[in-house]
């Protein structure tokens, strides 16, 4: 009886949710139930607790019979001999007569059962029904009983029972796992200020200082709250307080430790470039406009871009593995080389910026000639013959009459574009005739503007596959740009330039079109992924839009995905909200796409209809040699897991990578091991890549 009990509780549970899937459970069945009755008594036979159905069922209120002794039976011995039965085997199951407080009696059938910790008796728990009225329920009754005996021994949170007076009552076995201090000690009777002493400053401390720090805990668990205390020992543990009937008050202790590493992980990485670990472009930003007066840099604050030399060759010949550990060699000897009061930031791909504040931009020049034979220096990368960049650097100073952070990066830009074009390995300051010639960026807008007429774009389409059999679940739809006379163009280079425009709803609508053609005629019904800028969303072209393409074209709805980035969880509007519920009302899914790299609140998701998290590549191309990006990998499955959402890991390139995020619990994945990106889909499916090969 017992196991089967067991295993219908906590079927299609993992371990962390036992506890808290019981205790609800007890809550709802026993606390918030009139049938039945229910007490709790301490190891010594007093009532700890008296619920609202004992209160129905007796006529006695919970004041009137909590802290007074055990009574059973027509006389004392009856109920002290059914305590020593559960004391000795666990459980004892008896019916008698039960007194009612007018004087009437009733017909009771009680299960009692001892709560253990090991070898030591923590307490009872009692469950009474009336006989005369419920002799069908008697597999029900039982059930309760060995439910809550199941809640309190297996839960995974410390559980302290506090009486009217604050003194401990019951105590859970996973409290004395959680606290060692209080291992071996017995805490029945114990006021809440000592156990407190206890269990967050060590058995050394008195009452005293348990009282201070209860005292800092009480506003938030006052208001139903979880607190998060710092424990010694470095760990995390989350405190929250529940109110029971007469008085009485139930307490849990979640250790949280990981979750919270995991936090600050995300929160750092959200302001850090998680390859390098220097800050991001985001972070230079925010730093460029705290030292800013007026809108105004300090005069002689220097701004340095710097773009590598050949390191595309590196990544080609090598791989991203490669090219990886040459740009954090990158990154160390540029901190090397900074001085005290500057920033080093990369800003993605090979491109890096220092930020020389005040008096500190006099040692701009310096520092780049420095860094044009610093950086040149052979590259050590392990397994492959050293290999040589170079690096472009472009410097901005601020002026006396006034730069602001928009010129410094405007100039600063513009002065690396200058050194790249006056042969590369060189260094090149801003001039205002610099400012006067087209920018290659401008030069590079103009002519995206004319490619699509001029043929010079296509759709290419990477595989995502299923970890659960190995086939493709779905491909995703990238664009490419040949520019007649640069050839290739790095998609990193030019979307930026058509999200500055209105040139990205353009091209956005013109890959839809064309990827909504070319997945019509796949030979399998594998699902389309679009990615989508935040400028296509809030003023409800993009749903109207997607209608008439997908009537146009044949493509079912639900073969479609649109993938929005993370920042748009940034820029929530209620158009923005009405797209999204718009498309997915149609069947079209929506997927996060890099997720993780953003500044986002999770709370924020709920906003949101996603059927999908994509994490950014970043975290899964460390996650089998750094255990914190591995821990972010494992929270973003676990949240998918929660929210009922598919999750795709984008990145993955080695078999190692694609056995960690099978084993974290990811759905999908992609990367350059399944395969890069193709004109088209091919004729016939590709054979099934096994996720744990």
């Amino acid at each position: 009886m017992r196991s089967e009990a067991q295993a219908t509780v906590t079927v299609g549970l993992d371990e962390s949710d036992v506890g808290a899937a019981l205790h609800d459970a007890c809550s709802r069945l026993v606390w918030d139930a009139t049938d039945h009755a229910l007490c709790l008594l301490t190891p010594d036979g007093q009532v700890a607790a008296w619920n609202p159905g004992a209160e129905q069922l007796t006529g006695y209120p919970a004041a009137a019979v909590v802290g007074r002794s055990f009574a059973y039976g027509d006389t004392p011995e009856e109920g002290i001999a059914a305590l020593a039965a559960a004391r000795q085997t666990g459980r004892c199951e008896t019916e008698g007569w039960w007194p009612r407080h007018d004087g009437s009696r009733f017909r009771a059938r009680t299960v009692i059962v001892a709560i253990r910790d090991g070898a030591t008796v923590l307490g009872f728990a009692q469950v009474i029904r009336d006989a005369t009225l419920h002799e069908e329920a008697g597999g029900q009754f039982e059930a309760i009983a060995l439910i809550l005996d199941l809640a309190l021994s297996t839960m995974s949170q410390g559980l302290c029972l506090f009486d009217a007076d604050r003194q401990v009552r019951l105590v859970n076995q996973r409290f004395f796992q959680m606290f060692t201090a209080a291992a071996g000690r017995d805490l029945i009777g114990t006021p809440i200020e000592a156990l407190w002493a206890l269990v967050f400053a060590g058995p050394e401390a008195d009452g005293q200082t348990g009282a201070a720090l209860l005292a800092g805990h009480e506003a938030v668990l006052g208001s139903g709250e979880t607190v998060v205390a710092e424990m010694p020992d470095g760990r995390a543990i989350a405190v929250v307080r529940r109110g029971i009937p007469a008085g009485a008050l139930v307490v849990t202790f979640e250790d949280v430790t990981r979750q919270r590493q995991a936090e600050r992980e995300i929160t750092r990485l959200a302001h850090h470039d998680a390859l390098t670990g220097l800050a991001n472009r985001a972070t230079l930003w925010r730093r460029l406009h705290e030292d800013a007066a007026d809108e105004a840099c300090p005069a002689g604050t220097a701004l340095l871009f710097l773009d590598l030399d050949g390191f595309k060759a590196v990544n080609d010949d090598l791989g991203h593995q490669a090219g990886d550990a040459l740009l954090r060699q990158v990154a160390e000897r540029l901190l090397r080389a900074l001085p005290e009061a500057g920033l080093a930031a990369r800003f993605g791909g090979d491109e890096f910026a220092l930020l020389l504040p005040g008096s500190a931009g006099d040692l701009a020049v310096s520092l780049a000639e420095g860094l044009l034979i610093e950086l040149a220096r052979p590259y050590a990368i392990e397994g492959q013959r050293p290999r040589r960049v170079t690096a472009s650097i472009g410097i901005a100073f601020a002026e006396e009459g006034g730069t602001t952070p928009d010129a410094m990066l405007r100039r600063a830009d513009c002065a690396l574009y200058a050194a790249k074009g006056a042969g590369k390995a060189a260094w090149r300051p801003f001039t205002p005739e610099l400012e006067t010639e087209r920018s290659d960026e401008e030069r590079l807008e103009q002519d995206l503007r004319h490619a699509i007429a001029a043929g010079q774009l296509a759709v290419a389409y990477q595989p995502i596959i299923g970890l659960a059999h190995g086939a493709v679940n779905a491909r995703e739809a990238l664009l490419r740009w040949t520019h007649p006379e640069r050839g290739p163009i790095s998609p990193r280079r030019f979307i930026p330039l058509a999200e500055k425009s209105d040139l990205i709803r353009v091209l956005g609508l013109w890959v839809l079109d064309q990827a909504c053609r070319d997945a019509a005629a796949w030979p399998e019904p594998a699902r389309l992924c679009v990615n989508v800028s935040v400028r296509q969303l809030g003023d409800g072209s993009l749903p109207q839009a997607v209608s008439e393409i997908l009537a146009r074209t044949g493509l079912p709805p639900r073969r479609l995905e649109l993938e929005i980035t993370e920042t748009v969880l940034t820029n929530i509007t209620d158009g923005i909200v009405d797209d999204l519920h718009l498309l997915h009302a149609m069947g079209v899914r929506i997927s996060l796409d890099d997720f993780g790299v953003g500044f986002s609140s999770l709370s924020r998701l709920r906003a949101f209809p996603f059927d999908r998290i994509k994490l950014d590549a970043s975290f899964v191309r460390d996650a089998v040699g750094r255990p914190e990006c591995r821990a972010i990998v494992g929270v973003v499955a676990e949240l998918g897991r929660r929210l009922g959402i598919e999750t795709v890991a984008e990145g993955v390139e080695t078999p190692a990578q694609l056995a960690v995020v099978h084993e974290e619990g990811f759905t999908e994945a992609q990367g350059y091991l399944f395969g890069r990106a193709v004109p088209t889909a091919p004729a016939a499916a590709p054979a099934a890549c096994a996720a744990g090969a």
